[in-house]
């Protein structure tokens, strides 16, 4: 019996590890759809996800962040999905990432390049611990390391490459199995 195909490739990582940027260059290179899980969430809170994070709050956002992820790993067109960072505290997401059609890649790199990425976008990407930033991405890491792991072995460190190495080393992962 052989195993069956791969339609999608699941993005996997703490925030400013690359998701979204890579997501769109592989969906681009492989010809499949993209979708992003802040983009969805904003469409569906009708504000920017970090926004609706300010305003709701954690609890609200990481349900509505599962209400909008679930359905994108579901079956159906090809396409890339790079998931929000915490996504994958949710057992419903983890379930999803699980089906047989998805291949997830963890992307990650050390805290320090993290941190720096965040700063550089911190109106887009609010704080989640009253910590200051470079703690508070150690803290994430730590916390959410297993879930990552646990749901992929294909890693590929995002902050010790460029964006093309990064892609050729995502799309040789999931070549042999398209």
């Amino acid at each position: 019996m052989t195993a069956p195909a791969i339609t999608l490739l699941a993005l996997l990582g703490p925030r400013g590890a690359g998701k979204t940027t890579l997501g769109r260059l592989l969906a681009a290179r492989l010809g499949w759809d993209f979708a992003d899980g802040d983009d969805l969430l904003a469409a569906r809170a009708g504000m920017a996800a970090g926004e609706y994070l300010r305003r709701a709050g954690e609890p609200a956002f990481r349900a509505l962040e599962e209400e909008v992820t679930v359905p994108a790993l579901a079956p159906g067109a090809r396409r890339v999905v790079a998931l929000g960072g915490g996504a994958v505290l949710s057992a419903k997401v983890r379930a999803a990432l699980a089906r047989p059609h998805v291949l997830a890649v963890h992307l990650s790199a050390q805290a320090e390049v993290l941190a720096e990425r965040l700063r550089a976008s911190a109106e887009l990407r609010p704080a989640l611990t009253g910590l200051p930033l470079a703690d508070e991405v150690r803290a994430l890491l730590a916390a959410r390391r297993s879930l990552y792991e646990n749901l992929t072995p294909h890693f590929v460190d995002t902050g010790t490459r460029d964006v093309d190495p990064c892609c050729e080393a995502i799309l040789a992962i999931i070549r042999p199995v398209v």
